[in-house]
């Protein structure tokens, strides 16, 4: 009994290995290379006959419709190989010499476990012939090693296929999300002042009762520190500095909603206190609606030119530092007993103390974020102590020139010009005479 082989060219009909292949999508009949098969009874000479007709190298072994196994071309050549071997063997029957070793694979098999079994097997039968049966252990033809081969290729090119297509679109995904934080980043720096109210109105920068310097270094490209400046009336000037837990853009956005919440409450601003309290409120009502932790630190400071007074509420964040020229002295202000709150967002119905503080020609108030006094050393952190140490140092220079010089001794501190957290400092200097 013989089926006859397949060619390379029907072979090709009945499977396309081009890519795009999907494994799940292979039936393993349209592998089936040949289906030469004998019955067991037949002998060694036949199959040597059936061989020599064909191009197969193994030949399945039937009891009647049921496998036994196979016999190969070459262990049948080498049983027949002279005269002696084929006078004992001819005529013996076929299924006495059968391969010991064999691969059955179920029609059902995923072409992944049938590949691993295939590759898997010993060098001395890797090249040999697979026997696909069906689901009742019958014989339903020849799958070669050489079919798995291409079979494994045009599933590895469909992989690399995959991935080039998946890092393409990453890549554009990428390129969009670049896009949207350099947007996002340009928004957030637009939101920073870039001029600074004069009092009074009209005043050329000159000539101004208050000045105001910043240095605000984000430790990625969108931050969570965040400081807005105001005018109230022309002798009062609100200054707000926060700090949102995190960076990045999550915190940027915060810092955007409570800037928008700032200057929504502009008729409370002159109370810091009674702001701190309005924010907290709606900060909270909003991040309900989220289901997210966020809080952030913030502080609120009303500087009231014509009185020479600083009236300041704190929700978590540092104390200011008060700077006086005149006397060589940098300390950091006492507040009012309980005088910080908890930070924005944590505790509903709080109440925050307002701190008051006389103020002198030269003053100048300094609010900063804790990227400055938690930038970290060799041994501890810089801390309002370094900080202080910094600012008393450099009192004899500008006060633009002074933030600057506090970066630097930072920097010098820390060993190294990027910060892991963001620094912002804010500097309102009442003018001299």
């Amino acid at each position: 009994m013989r089926a006859s082989a397949l060619s390379s060219t029907e072979l090709e009909a009945v499977i396309d290995l081009s890519p795009p292949l999907r494994g799940e999508s292979i039936d393993l009949r349209a592998l089936i290379s040949h289906r030469t098969a004998t019955q067991s009874s037949a002998s060694v000479e036949s199959v040597a006959d059936l061989f020599k007709n064909s191009a197969a190298n193994f030949v399945a072994v039937l009891e009647g419709n049921s496998l036994r196994g196979m016999c190969s071309r070459q262990e049948t050549a080498a049983l027949l190989g002279g005269r002696y071997g084929f006078a004992v063997w001819a005529r013996k029957p076929t299924g006495e010499h059968l391969c010991q070793n064999e691969t059955r694979i179920e029609v059902g098999t995923p072409i992944s476990d049938v590949l691993r079994i295939v590759f898997a097997r010993p060098k001395q039968n890797f090249y040999d012939d697979v026997i696909l049966i069906d689901e009742r252990g019958q014989f339903l033809g020849f799958i070669t090693t050489e079919t798995l081969f291409k079979v494994q290729n045009a599933l590895l090119l469909t992989n690399i296929r995959d991935l080039e297509e998946r890092d393409r679109e990453i890549l554009a995904k990428n390129e969009q999300m670049e896009t949207d934080l350099r947007m996002a980043t340009e928004l957030q720096q637009a939101l920073m002042p870039s001029t600074y109210p004069s009092f009074p109105a009209g005043a050329d920068e000159k000539h101004s009762a208050l000045h105001f310097y910043h240095h605000y270094l984000p430790a990625s490209l969108m931050g969570g520190d965040f400081f807005h400046i105001a005018r109230l009336s022309d002798e009062t000037a609100g200054i707000c500095i926060c700090d949102v837990m995190g960076h990045g853009v999550r915190a940027a956005l915060v810092t955007a909603m409570l800037r928008a919440l700032i200057e929504t409450h502009g008729a409370e601003a002159r109370d810091p206190g009674f702001l701190l309290g309005h924010l907290n409120q709606e900060f909270i009502a909003i991040l309900k609606q989220t289901g997210t932790l966020v809080f952030s630190t913030v502080l609120y400071c009303v500087i009231d030119v014509g009185r020479r007074v600083a009236r300041f509420a704190r929700a978590g964040h540092p104390t200011p530092l008060h700077a006086r020229r005149a006397a060589g002295e940098v300390q950091s202000i006492a507040s009012a007993q309980g005088g910080s709150g908890p930070a924005l967002g944590l505790i509903a119905n709080v109440s925050f103390q307002t701190s008051q503080i006389e103020l002198a020609p030269g003053d100048f108030l300094l609010f900063f974020t804790d990227g400055v006094t938690e930038a970290e050393g060799a041994s501890d952190q810089f801390g309002v102590t370094g900080l202080q140490n910094s600012v008393r140092s450099n009192l004899h220079q500008p006060t633009a020139a002074l933030l600057d010089a506090v970066i630097r001794d930072v920097s010098v501190f820390s060993g190294s010009n990027r910060f892991v957290d963001d620094v912002c400092l804010v500097a309102a200097e009442l003018a001299n005479g």
